[in-house]
């Protein structure tokens, strides 16, 4: 049996729920002008992702969450007047602080890791960074909390690749050795001492390296800034090399003449060239560089396997992996010192 119509009202409308009527009120002034940003921003991402891309777009929409949960928690008298007002010092001082105690939460979460409420806030400081430029409004950035990275893997792994890359050199005579091994040792040691990432081992030159007599002693490396502090002028940095790395790199450079002698036109600046044919003596990419070492990594833990050896990680085959472990062992090296 179907149940009866609702009445309609006088006007012939049906009749509006009561939970309707509540009253709703309208959001603060500042949180209204922080949405025609993001409208900008989701503009921008639809059309031109290399500009804002999904992962930023969610960041900032995470931040622009928070700080409308934030407000009526209390940042400062003015913070909802105007969105100056809410990205003043005092109102964002307030808001990291209700950030990182995690008050804005809107699930549960388990990890209780610092670095990770670190991260946290370099993204929120960044974000916020850039409202306030979208929004033209003077901004002035809290300092951000210092990179502390944990090893992802053993740093016992780099010793093992190390070992390996050594083993098989030394099944050569120098003079019969194999270009790609030769190259692979010079790559190891600026892993180990520079510490680069794929993309800048791509862009690598001769010219980077500075030379004490024939023997390369340091490194000049312009690093692309990461994480928060995206969009900052990037600087080059020259690095010292160990004396080991300086004689590995040199013994590459001994091998790079005949390379690229058979090469037509000009002839590559770049520090790293391919050993193997068809494309001898011509500059290698970020996923050659990264194939090669996955070979390394798989190699050495074939070795392991075959030699029952107990590992709580197996050996990472990403290099970013590796060289995140490397990092954070220097900083913890560094940190004690």
């Amino acid at each position: 049996m179907s149940s009866p119509a609702p009445h309609l009202s006088a006007s012939g409308d049906r009749p509006t729920p009561a939970v309707a009527l509540k009253a709703v009120p309208d959001p603060a002034p500042a949180l209204r002008q922080l949405e025609r940003v993001l409208d900008v921003f989701r503009t921008v991402n639809r059309t031109a992702k290399d500009v804002v891309s999904d992962s930023r777009m969610q960041q900032l929409e995470w931040v622009a969450g928070e700080l409308a949960l934030a407000l009526p928690l209390g940042l400062t008298e003015t913070a909802g007047d105007s969105l100056a007002e809410l990205l003043a010092p005092d109102a964002v001082h307030a808001y990291l602080l209700y950030g990182r105690g995690g008050y804005l939460r809107t699930a549960p979460i388990v990890a209780t890791d610092p670095t990770s409420y670190d991260t946290s806030e370099r993204i929120r400081i960044f974000c916020l960074e850039r409202i306030a430029e979208q929004a033209r409004i003077p901004f002035e950035a809290p300092d951000l909390p210092p990179w502390g990275l944990r090893p992802t893997v053993s740093p016992r792994m780099a010793d093992l690749i190390n070992e390996h890359l050594e083993e098989e050199a030394g099944q050569w005579t120098e003079v019969d050795r194999p270009d790609i091994i030769v190259r692979g040792l010079a790559l190891w040691g600026v892993m180990r001492d520079v510490l680069p990432r794929l993309g800048e081992l791509e862009s690598m030159l001769v010219d980077d390296l500075v030379l004490e007599g024939d023997i390369p002693r340091a490194l000049t490396l312009v690093r692309q800034p990461q994480g928060g502090l995206r969009g900052k002028m990037p600087e080059p940095e020259t690095i010292n090399l160990s004396a080991e790395t300086g004689q590995r790199l040199n013994d590459w450079l001994d091998r790079r003449p005949a390379l690229i002698a058979r090469l037509q036109g000009g002839v590559p600046r770049q520090l790293w060239l391919s050993a193997w044919q068809p494309n001898i003596g011509i500059p290698i990419d970020r996923r050659s560089i990264s194939r090669w070492y996955k070979g390394v990594a798989d190699d050495v833990q074939i070795k392991q396997d075959a030699q029952n050896v107990p590992e709580k990680d197996l050996v990472p085959t990403r290099w970013e992996t590796m060289r995140r472990t490397l990092l954070a062992q220097r900083q913890a090296t560094e940190g004690t010192a």
